[in-house]
């Protein structure tokens, strides 16, 4: 169940509604935003720990907010996701709260609501680079066509589609499900090699662009190595840039820099929290 009941669910809401604002109108999730949820995690389950007098319901929100924390400290230094949304999801997993009963005696739903943002995120990515698509489709056109066509893409096309063709003919020889079950591989192989092509093109086009130091915000991705006077005074990192970073560009009068949008993935979190409270504890079913 919800650590803290309809007023945390509640809570929690409000909390990724507003971060899905300011994640898709300024790609950042402000601190004190964060910082908030958190807080009130921590206050209201050791309010309701000394109200009732069971320790666990405060034990329960600070093991919540570890397993947060190392998903969040993963995803951040893999750059997958920004800071905010690292932070985010440390509150979020606070509210939902991991006990340990729920750990002997059947799926966490922090686990459920965790494993419903990793595939909400991958429908929503798909979606949004669909969307940026169709929206410079000349461009995105030109160079998904360019990409297609190149020597070393050619190759790989070509064998993965030799391969698919191959288990296919087995598969008619032999009726199997062994042999079905190959050619579902190889197919997959197929498919998503030309899924990883359109979400490559897309990046490249839609998602870099330069724009001026004043707009450069901590936390952004830089594409390449930024030079000045034919020397590396600044690389990519997973990361993202540091004010540190920022304050030495603007000191060698860096002007223009060449960044890559990331995705503003709050909102892939605010419908996997809606679904998590809606479907329950699907995974129960599966197991």
């Amino acid at each position: 169940m919800m650590l803290l009941g309809i007023i945390g669910f509640g809570v929690g809401l409000l909390a990724l509604i507003a971060a899905s604002i300011f994640d898709i109108k300024t790609r950042e999730v402000p601190d004190w935003l964060n910082f908030s949820l958190i807080a009130f995690a921590i206050g209201t389950s050791l309010i309701l720990s000394i109200y009732h007098g069971y320790t666990t319901i405060f034990f329960n929100s600070l093991l919540g907010m570890a397993a947060g924390l190392a998903i969040g400290l993963l995803m951040f230094y893999t750059g997958q996701w920004g800071g905010g949304d690292s932070k985010l999801i440390i509150g979020l997993a606070g509210i939902i709260g991991l006990g340990i009963s729920e750990i002997k005696h059947g799926v966490p739903l922090l686990l459920v609501f965790l494993i419903n943002i990793l595939l909400v995120g991958a429908v929503y990515g798909l979606g949004f680079s669909l969307v940026k698509a169709l929206a410079n489709f000349k461009h995105f056109k030109e160079a998904a066509e360019k990409k297609l066509r190149s020597k070393g893409v050619l190759v790989i096309r070509v064998i993965l589609l030799t391969v698919a063709v191959l288990a296919f003919i087995f598969l008619l020889a032999t009726k199997t499900l062994e042999s079905a079950i190959l050619f579902g591989f190889c197919l997959s192989l197929f498919l998503f090699f030309y899924l990883w092509a359109f979400v490559n093109v897309v990046e490249q086009v839609c998602m870099i662009k330069k724009i001026k130091l004043s707009k450069l915000t901590e936390g952004d991705w830089i594409v390449g190595e930024v030079m000045k006077n034919k020397k590396v005074i600044l690389k990519p990192s997973k990361t993202g840039v540091t004010l540190k970073d920022m304050a030495m560009l603007k000191k060698k009068n860096i002007r223009e820099i060449t960044i890559k949008i990331g995705i503003p993935f709050v909102p892939s979190f605010l419908i996997a929290y809606i679904l998590t409270f809606i479907l329950g504890n699907w995974l129960i079913y599966l197991i």
